[in-house]
């Protein structure tokens, strides 16, 4: 997906958030002049995740390397770790603890300074605990389940922090559903901004359920073109692919894999696109 109006817009906005609280006033305008150069290009070719990347290395050659989201990563991990038996109690007092799992993992994409440029609690907690109907279409949910039952390999590719612990709640109702599928999960291969990194994996305990690995860029998704070979081979060779997040759909829709996008509209180009609503659940898969 290549980045339209409403895209250099919304980067902007998130990098002039990230040069707030620099001191260096000459340094934060140079900066933003540059953003500003890069999205000025009448013919953008890359994605949104693949220019927010640019913009970080750009940002760590003016102001050293990006550290401040590193005590909000931990923690929102311990935040969702802390929810994680309620959430897993009403799953598995649900009718249809898939479903149920499926509507967490959703909500859970909340968690992202990148887009919403604050997280509330509140909201947190009532989109976790929301039926989320709209976001879960019975064709492409019985596909996905149809999909399950056949398939040998799932790859499972991560958003942002916290969030991954509704994914790992999501990943063990799955293999007990579908013992027979092989569950290998992607995060990210370096920090970037609030996305989920081997470190964040780690903290809440993502290793214990599957294989973890990291597709070796700070791309806030998964550019094929741009990952390590080891995700890449994973992801083209999977039955089944999960992608979380905005991000991930930004860098992969199109690929003709068979992907099913997990994700919240957290902006105006979503909704639009979507026809959906703020916050909306969304569950769609690759045409």
């Amino acid at each position: 997906m290549r980045t339209g109006k409403y895209c250099r817009e919304c980067l902007f906005r998130s990098e002039e958030r990230k040069v707030e609280q620099e001191q260096n006033e000459e340094k934060k305008q140079l900066f933003l002049d540059q953003v500003r150069a890069v999205l000025r290009d009448e013919d953008l070719e890359l994605s949104p995740p693949e220019y927010l990347a640019e913009f970080t290395e750009l940002y760590e050659r003016h102001f050293g390397e990006q550290t401040a989201f590193d005590p909000l990563k931990k923690h929102f991990n311990e935040l969702m770790l802390k929810k994680e038996p309620e959430i897993r109690r009403r799953i598995e007092a649900s009718e249809d603890p898939v479903a149920t799992a499926i509507r967490a993992a959703q909500a859970g994409n909340y968690i992202d300074y990148i887009a919403l440029g604050e997280v509330d609690g509140d909201q947190l907690e009532q989109l976790l605990f929301q039926n989320g109907e709209k976001g879960l279409k019975p064709e492409v949910y019985d596909s996905f389940r149809t999909d399950l039952s056949s398939a040998e390999n799932l790859v499972y590719i991560t958003d942002n922090c916290g969030e991954i612990v509704v994914d790992k709640v999501l990943i063990q109702e799955l293999k007990k559903l579908y013992p027979q599928v092989n569950v290998t999960v992607i995060v990210r291969g370096a920090c970037v901004a609030n996305d989920a990194s081997m470190e964040d994996a780690v903290q809440v305990g993502l290793p214990d359920e599957a294989r973890v690995i990291g597709n070796g860029t700070r791309i806030a998704g998964t550019s094929l073109n741009r990952i390590n070979r080891e995700a890449k081979e994973l992801i083209e060779r999977a039955d089944l692919i999960i992608a979380k997040g905005q991000g991930n759909y930004e860098t992969l829709s199109g690929c003709g894999l068979n992907v099913y996008y997990l994700f919240l509209c957290k902006c105006d180009y979503f909704v639009k696109r979507f026809e959906g609503e703020y916050l909306q659940h969304m569950f769609i898969k690759e045409m």
